[in-house]
């Protein structure tokens, strides 16, 4: 699983990231490493990219695509035969896993961690193990936890699985995973998540232009109807998907 996750890495140093803890921490991961910029976030279906920035140059991080010209690397369930890009990477497809409760279980930056394996401070893996609630997981999915543990890197998930972590110092300072609501007008959006990547130390060139796109949550039928039509997705439970058309709408 190691070459593979390099492999994909090594598309390109300009990244596009998911607005979150999770991305966030895979880009400071990506940064240490390979000296990578952050050109752009993308969170469903707000797309916001620095100026003459192309999506298909750069690697999408803690993203799925669902296109042949956007590489990235997720964890969200995949579906066979869609239109992920044969570059990109994605745990559950790698290990041709089926079933909802037994997907990845833990947050991007683990994949990221685990390939690179640079040092981690305890910080580092305290965050780690905010972001997407992976800490959490362990309290309903142990044994799924477990499982998955025995694929990544040992000094990464062992305070996960043995529960020695008190993270209540990062909760308190991410008390929602995400840097910037979809809630927010454009100005204010892309307002936001630049201070946020400038506060937390994230390597990156400012963020000007933002796209949105019309998402929807539908069921399986839907999805592989419009499969083509759909530039990213994911399975938020099972047999239910989350969205996003190649349509873009009014952001303002």
């Amino acid at each position: 699983m190691k070459d593979a996750i390099l492999e994909t890495l090594n598309k390109s140093q300009k990244i596009i990231i998911s607005p979150d803890v999770d991305g966030f921490m895979s880009a400071e991961l990506l940064s240490r490493k390979f000296g990578s910029v952050v050109v752009g976030t993308y969170d469903k279906n707000i797309l916001c990219l620095a100026d003459d920035v192309k999506p298909e140059e750069c690697l999408f991080v803690d993203c799925d695509m669902n296109t042949k010209d956007f590489v990235s690397v997720g964890n969200h369930m995949r579906i066979e035969n869609d239109n992920m890009a044969d570059a990109s990477f994605n745990p559950n497809r790698f290990w041709n896993t089926k079933i909802y409760t037994s997907k990845f279980p833990y947050a991007t930056c683990f994949l990221i961690s685990s390939a690179i394996e640079i040092d981690l401070d305890l910080y580092d893996l305290k965050r780690m193990a905010h972001a997407d609630s992976t800490l959490i997981n362990m309290d309903n999915y142990s044994n799924n936890m477990l499982k998955w543990s025995s694929r990544l890197r040992e000094v990464d998930v062992k305070p996960i699985i043995e529960k020695t972590l008190d993270i209540s110092d990062v909760r308190e300072k991410y008390p929602t995973q995400s840097f910037a609501s979809k809630r927010f007008g454009k100005d204010r959006y892309l307002t936001t998540l630049n201070a946020a990547l400038e506060n937390e130390g994230i390597k990156y060139k400012p963020i000007t232009q933002g796209k949105k796109y019309v998402a929807d949550k539908v069921g399986i039928n839907t999805l592989m109807r419009y499969m083509d039509d759909i530039i990213s997705y994911a399975e938020i439970y099972s047999g239910e998907y989350s969205v996003t058309y190649n349509q873009e709408i009014e952001f303002r």
